[in-house]
């Protein structure tokens, strides 16, 4: 590779970006003026509310207790309105902002019930009942005091103990634990962000001004070129972050955010820490530059590319989502974690609480991302469909029009935008309208949802569309080697899936307990309730998801991608599917035996085989939980038995040997299929 070349690429692409006022703008403008203007207009605006609240005397009804009145209408902050009002309907409709509710007492030494009633979405009313709730406070130690004295006790009587809690952090100790809180995550933001568009502006703005074209016929490798771009993005996207940095510790440390000494917080980085810091954002720039621009040179014009990443980006926010949540530790699988680990790691240089261990952990991995990234920039950069297209004015505008064309196009197969287009609003229907069903029906709701939400929608997707509906789903009639081989797979395969379900357990022992619901489901207490079983959670789930994962989106992914690449996305996107609040520990078994399945249909060609294992695989929970003698010979305690564990190999050898042979590469989507 000439450097001189990607030298000149980059300086090329940097004059043309900072000539671009907008980001300018964005990248230096808002960062200097934005974060002190933006914390001290916060500032006054919260002590103006808070004036604000404090000005206004909270009314306050009482009833039950004439005492308790004379004692809340001598406080001036307060305004006792008759008794009438003392009702959380009163409160609700805002006549009142607090009702305070005496019960009366046995005896004259009894202890008194006083109920406070507050609209907790109303500031003031929450204010009002904050505020009676302390002054009656104050009163009963009063009246106990008076107690003790009547009795000739002394006061500390009535409290054997006294806590008094205080931190032993120091004011800078506390200001890195907040300052972690939330400066990584903006942080990672503002680097996204600063490769953001100029990733946009470098791959889908050169073609929307044809720009690309002239570009590429340079006499230099096309290679160099996208270094040359790539190494622009990701120097961008660290200077975003690196003036967004500087600009908002300048912004703490100057005084100017007086909460920090009224909360007696310091913020402050140390100059090692921020060093550490700045080399973390490395890999997170060359991350962000690569992953962009592979995206955005797919793209026919710029605001294709703006809707194209825009999922991304919101992808990013949920594992940034992880550094403000406690209790998340840098262990070593959050430290593996694409963009949480680094965040996690910022957080951790911040606080000063950062290990050597996941440390590296989240650096390496990191890197590890990047590179594929790089990979993947570089493998669209060199597809000339992807930079050139079908060329401009070939797609109708008129949306009828488009349904026509779509109609009418000899597809064979769904494109690989269609199957993830499909299963994105499967996910959807099944989030929303699969939970309900389960929720009121039960049972029954669940064979529902699969029915109605998967098997028809993938039956339909197949038959009313363009396409060939046996080849989108794989209906072919399997071989009996094809078939043999998949039941040794899933034998051997399944032992396993077991093996990676437990190491995860290892990891997350807590998981354990989140598994005893979906247990306690497929449960049999008898015959009929295990044939019942065997139907529910076993035969219906093979059929209906076996069409969407094996079927629609497996096959669209084969005619565009390797064998590989489409056999482990689908079993991904299969493992993603089972996620759920309780089972989130359920993915990478899933996935594993997705991947054995993606596996056996490519090769076997037909979905009925995939049906086969995925009714095993789940068949074998339902017969392991139903028959202790059997769950005692293939498990020990949680942990697979030695005897499957050591057969599961060769049984799974065995049926990969056994599995038809067929190319990896691309299925042509419109010529028939070889018999």
């Amino acid at each position: 590779m000439n450097l001189r070349t990607v030298k000149t690429v980059v300086r090329k692409e940097l004059r043309e970006t900072l000539r671009d006022r907008r980001t300018l703008f964005m990248m230096l403008v808002i960062p200097t003026l934005l974060y002190p203007a933006l914390f001290v207009a916060l500032e006054q605006l919260a002590l103006f509310g808070q004036r604000q609240l404090e000005e206004r005397a909270p009314t306050v009804a009482i009833a039950g207790g004439e005492d308790v009145r004379e004692f809340l209408a001598r406080d001036t902050l307060l305004r006792v309105v008759p008794a009438a009002d003392a009702t959380g309907a009163a409160v609700r409709a805002g006549r009142v902002q607090a009702a305070v509710v005496v019960e009366p007492a046995p005896h004259a030494e009894a202890t008194r019930t006083v109920r406070v009633l507050f609209d907790e979405s109303d500031d003031l009313s929450r204010r009002a009942g904050q505020m009676v709730a302390d002054r009656l406070g104050a009163w009963g130690d009063t009246l106990l005091a008076r107690r003790l004295e009547a009795r000739g006790l002394p006061a500390g009587f009535a409290a054997p103990l006294a806590v008094a809690d205080s931190s032993v952090a120091t004011a800078q100790e506390a200001g890195g634990y907040a300052l972690g809180r939330f400066l990584p995550g903006i942080l990672v933001l503002m680097t996204l962000l600063g490769a953001f568009y100029p990733a946009i502006d470098m791959a889908a703005g050169e073609k929307e001004r044809g720009t690309l074209e002239t570009l590429l016929t340079a006499p230099v490798p096309p290679r160099e070129i996208v270094t040359g771009k790539f190494l622009a993005v990701a120097l961008l996207g660290m200077t975003a972050a690196v003036v967004n940095l500087l600009s908002m510790l300048l912004t703490f440390q100057s005084g100017v955010f007086r909460f920090g000494k009224a909360a007696n917080l310091q913020f402050s980085l140390p100059w090692g820490s921020a060093l550490l810091v700045l080399i973390g954002l490395v890999p997170l720039a060359v991350l962000f530059a690569a992953l962009f621009l592979g995206i955005a040179v797919r793209s026919q014009s710029f605001k294709e590319a703006q809707n194209a990443l825009t999922p991304v980006q919101l992808a990013v926010i949920i594992p940034v989502m992880l550094v403000g949540l406690p209790g998340i530790e840098a262990s070593p699988l959050i430290a593996a974690l694409p963009v949480a680990g680094v965040a996690i790691l910022f957080r951790d240089l911040m606080s000063g609480t950062a290990r050597l261990g996941p440390a590296l952990i989240a650096f390496g991995a990191s890197m590890a991302y990047a590179g594929l990234a790089l990979v993947f920039a570089a493998r669209a950069f060199g597809r000339e469909d992807v930079l050139f297209g079908a060329g401009p004015g070939t797609a109708p505008r008129r949306w009828r029009e488009r349904m026509k064309q779509w109609r009418g196009a000899a597809r064979g197969i769904p494109l690989p935008a269609e199957g993830f287009a499909f299963v994105a609003v499967l996910a959807l229907l099944y989030f929303h309208l699969g939970a309900a069903l389960l929720g009121n029906l039960g049972e029954r709701g669940l064979l529902l949802s699969e029915i109605l939400l998967l098997a028809l929608p993938a039956i339909a997707f197949a038959t009313l569309g363009p396409y060939d509906a046996r080849r989108t789903l794989a209906l072919r009639r399997p071989s009996g080697r094809t078939l043999a081989a998949a039941l040794l797979i899933a034998l051997g395969g399944i032992p396993l899936g077991w093996l990676i379900g437990w190491l995860q357990l290892q990891f997350f022992p807590d998981a354990a307990a989140a598994l005893s619901g979906l247990e306690k489901l497929v449960t049999a207490t008898d015959a009929r309730r295990a044939l019942w079983l065997l139907v529910l959670v076993a035969l219906t789930p093979a059929v209906c998801e076996e069409l969407v994962f094996r079927g629609v989106l497996l096959q669209s992914l084969g005619r565009e991608v390797p064998m590989v690449r489409a056999v482990a996305v689908s079993a991904l996107i299969f493992g993603a599917f089972h996620l759920s609040q309780e089972t989130a520990i359920r993915f990478l078994p899933t996935a594993w035996i997705g991947v054995l399945m993606g596996l056996v249909v490519w090769h076997g060609r037909s979905i009925f085989a995939s049906m086969l294992m995925h009714f095993v695989n789940n068949g074998v929970v339902v017969l392991i939980l139903w028959q202790p003698e059997v769950r005692r010979f293939l498990l020990n305690g949680e942990r697979p038995a030695t005897l499957p564990l050591l057969v599961a190999p060769v049984l799974l050898g065995a049926g990969i040997w056994l599995l038809p042979r067929r190319s990896a590469a691309p299925v042509d989507p419109v010529a028939a299929p070889a018999q």
